[in-house]
């Protein structure tokens, strides 16, 4: 399993037109979407809004799944630097919050076919070089000094993430969008940055961890109940707790068959509360 971190949705349009995830329907603030296997979620602008939407969906999560999830942060950054052309990506193996000060520094990923790494510095408001631009904090070519990149998430995402994903697991990639000109890019010019970097680094993001165990559970059993439940209406939720007590009875029943219910019950189901009773007494002969 992936997630994938977007600010904004004209960074995340052509992941989620790849991926063909569906909005996700859950009880909190940010949006997320899903496929079978990968989510996409998309905080707004901002670090703390990253950090709260990272903490968000990490709670939606059992540890056990954020510990094999490949967790990373792609988007537009600004750069210090003119040899860094528009469209270049870089992977960023070290974060500066301009805030506290303090530094992260993310495992560079050594198989991508993306070869460019860098620093990246995260600010609380956009950055310009150039002076008095309304919304825009002005810095000098000094106060900029050893910054490559800078965009106004990094810190957050990678702060929060730290805290529910294996650090070996988190990774943050960004696209050069602008040199601090101190002028808003346009929603059309970075959906086609994103589009030129999507085909190969999908591939990237969609495989699994190398060093991720074949989990039986995931390949033996889980197809099998999704199978038997896919002409029923079950939510996200209901889905979640399923899959947590047939792992708890397979933990417990290493050999054994997993108990379905009779094929009668489920053509029955007539209402909500039928529905909810199925899944409540399934649940049941699956924890005893």
């Amino acid at each position: 399993m992936s997630a994938l971190f977007f600010a904004v949705l004209s960074e995340a349009k052509s992941w989620l037109e790849r991926s063909q995830a569906k909005p996700v329907s859950h009880s909190g603030k940010f949006r997320i979407f899903k496929n079978e296997s990968h989510f996409i979620i998309i905080s707004g602008t901002g670090k703390l809004s990253m950090a709260l939407a990272v903490s968000e969906f990490a709670h939606i999560l059992p540890k056990e799944e954020r510990n094999q999830m490949k967790v990373w942060n792609l988007g537009i950054a600004g750069a210090n630097h003119k040899e860094f052309s528009l469209g270049d990506f870089f992977w960023i193996h070290k974060i500066t919050d301009a805030a506290t000060g303090r530094d992260f520094y993310p495992d560079r990923i050594i198989d991508s076919q993306f070869k460019k790494e860098t620093n990246l510095k995260t600010f609380d408001k956009p950055i310009t070089k150039e002076k008095k631009v309304d919304k825009f904090l002005s810095l000098t070519e000094e106060e900029l000094d050893g910054v490559s990149l800078i965009d106004m998430e990094g810190s957050g995402f990678f702060e929060a993430s730290s805290l529910y994903f294996p650090l070996e697991n988190i990774a943050v990639g960004k696209v050069v969008s602008d040199h601090l000109e101190g002028k808003f890019c346009q929603s059309s010019d970075v959906e086609t940055m994103m589009e030129k970097i999507a085909n190969p680094l999908y591939e990237e993001w969609i495989s699994p961890l190398p060093w991720d165990r074949v989990d039986p559970f995931e390949t033996n059993d889980w197809p099998i109940i999704e199978t038997f439940i896919k002409d029923i209406r079950l939510t996200e939720t209901m889905k979640h707790d399923l899959k947590k007590s047939v792992r708890f009875f397979r933990l417990r029943n290493l050999d054994s068959l997993l108990p379905l219910p009779d094929h009668t019950l489920k053509n029955n189901l007539k209402s909500k509360t039928d529905l909810k009773q199925f899944l409540d007494d399934w649940r049941k002969s699956l924890h005893v």
